[in-house]
């Protein structure tokens, strides 16, 4: 998602201010705490007269009536483009992590350890790894062939060359020119795509092409590797402490999500494995349990062949410059380091 620009200068400089005030100190933002915080230069009316202009134009809102003003998530995304998404960790704190990574053993889940909870202090909020997944399985194409005019056999073939037979039971009988014409369809929809990228591609099927759909998506996750991929998190209590997990109901959904892999099945959906680092900001998320809050990941490994994902899960107050920074300088390191482990 990206906000088109249509905001004046000065409406750019006032946004940028209370995203950053209201990120520090987490309450409300008015106009006169930003001319006695800030050196703008102009009348308490005019920085009013702004804000309401920003409210207009959905960048932010009024949580009370007489209260100051909050960013909402197309203020936080555009603030994200606009000042946070080019941010780095500053070099002194590069090199702090790198010796860190040093210090350990050259063993994949110490790595995975260290990241989480560096993360999780760099960004003060709960920091997400994944272990990392081999031989993620890509269709490269199915055949069907009809044994009778209620069955047929489904023949799969991985881009790793794997080959998977199933048989499918049909509900009404089926011709071999029928299955063939549904197998050249679906394989246009679904190749070269992974289990996760190609169970979104059935919304919307019917009838035999939503049958043969699912039986080919779940051939490909039945050829994954059998590794299962762990979730390693840190930073629980940096969240606990933020207001807006105050609310038992809030806390308990975060402990939900991160109980049990439900975080991942709500979060890799949305996730591009070839757009590198990615933001999603409360309603942007495609989960509704993810909507509270926001998230910062990015994809490391090496090329298509090992790959993990790691981030920030947080509040959609939060410092998005050193959550984004952290999360690209680790994903980095991450990267060299598989490189180095897979190619010795």
């Amino acid at each position: 998602m990206s906000v088109e620009d249509d905001l004046t200068t000065r409406q750019r400089e006032i946004l940028r201010l209370v995203v950053k005030d209201y990120v520090q100190a987490g309450r409300a933002v008015g106009s006169q705490s930003l001319i006695e915080r800030h050196p703008l230069n102009v009348s308490s009316a005019t920085v009013r007269n702004e804000l309401a202009a920003l409210e207009r134009k959905g960048f932010v809102q009024h949580l009370h009536t007489s209260a100051g003003r909050v960013p909402t998530d197309r203020g936080y995304r555009y603030y994200v483009e606009q000042f946070a998404v080019g941010s780095s960790l500053p070099p002194q704190e590069q090199i702090m992590i790198s010796h860190q990574f040093r210090q350990v053993e050259t063993q994949l889940e110490s790595w995975l350890e260290l990241a989480a909870s560096v993360l999780a202090g760099f960004a003060r909020n709960v920091s997400l790894v994944t272990s990392p997944r081999t031989a993620i399985s890509r269709l490269r194409h199915f055949e069907l062939l009809s044994l009778n005019d209620r069955t047929a056999l489904l023949i799969l073939v991985t881009q790793e060359s794997t080959v998977r037979q199933a048989m499918l039971h049909l509900m009404d009988e089926v011709t071999q020119v029928e299955l063939s014409a549904c197998a050249d369809r679906l394989n246009d929809r679904l190749g070269n795509l992974n289990p996760d990228e190609a169970r979104p591609k059935l919304n919307g099927l019917e009838g035999l092409d939503r049958l043969v759909g699912e039986q080919v998506v779940q051939g490909l996750e039945a050829t994954q590797s059998s590794e299962r991929t762990e979730l390693h998190y840190h930073g629980l209590e940096h969240a606990l402490q933020q207001p807006e997990f105050a609310a038992s109901e809030t806390a308990q959904q975060l402990f939900d999500l991160l109980r049990g892999g439900a975080l991942l099945s709500e979060l890799l959906p949305q996730i591009s494995e070839r757009d590198g680092l990615q933001i999603f900001i409360g309603e942007e998320n495609l989960s509704e349990d993810l909507r509270p809050f926001g998230v910062v990941v990015a994809t490391y490994g090496v090329d298509d062949e090992v790959t993990g994902l790691l981030g920030i899960l947080g509040p959609r107050r939060m410092p998005y410059e050193r959550s984004i920074s952290s999360v690209r300088y680790m994903a980095r390191l991450m990267s060299d380091l598989m490189r180095d482990l897979y190619s010795a």
